[in-house]
């Protein structure tokens, strides 16, 4: 009798953990999306020694539209064809979005190109992201000694809540950076910014 026992608990215990592990079970999918568009601007400074300091350089900010579709990662049961839409990350756990943006300097210098945002879930509501974005570069004679012609790295990295279903808040910071090709010139300056993106 005891032998029986032992095995209805252990029977009992493994079933338990199989549904658990069921009510866990994540899921990794593409997502056909709205367009989204975002704007981030605020102060700079450049980071090279002749013009290293404070944020008081000058105003500086980017535009980008996010593709329409977008690679996320979820609790299985979160996705389903009929989940109302609550807002640009709809209580996603990890996003991969993909954007083309256009930054411009108060300067007259501008840079454009393609991008990849990685957004994770850290609390209700609140996501940490993180954007690498490859960018060509078009400098003027202001824009030196930070900014110069060419391919860089543009970096961006904010904290962002959404406030409604149209509309989230950000506050970020971008760097930009060489990215090791053309003629060796990089650009090298930081940019603090608040943001608001529109869900379309």
């Amino acid at each position: 009798m005891k032998n029986y026992l032992t095995i209805i608990i252990f029977c009992l215990f493994i079933n338990k953990a199989d549904i658990l592990a069921q009510n866990n079970a994540g899921k990794f999918g593409l997502e056909i999306t709205k367009f989204k568009i975002g704007i981030n601007a605020g102060p700079y400074r450049g980071r090279t020694p002749q013009t290293d300091g404070p944020f008081n350089q000058g105003f500086s900010g980017f535009g980008q539209i996010y593709f329409p579709f977008q690679f996320s990662v979820d609790y299985r049961s979160n996705f389903s064809d009929s989940a109302t839409i609550t807002n640009e990350y709809n209580n996603r756990v990890f996003l991969l979005r993909p954007s083309a943006l256009f930054h411009y300097v108060d300067n007259g210098s501008m840079a454009f190109g393609i991008g990849l945002q990685f957004s994770f879930l850290i609390t209700k509501q609140v996501y940490l992201e993180y954007q690498l974005s490859g960018v060509y570069i078009e400098a003027n004679k202001a824009g030196l000694p930070d900014l110069n012609d060419g391919f860089n790295l543009h970096h961006f990295v904010s904290i962002s809540k959404p406030i409604s279903r149209h509309f989230s808040l950000s506050l970020g910071f971008i760097h930009m950076s060489g990215a090791g090709l053309g003629n060796g010139k990089t650009s090298n300056q930081d940019v603090l910014t608040l943001g608001v993106k529109w869900n379309l």
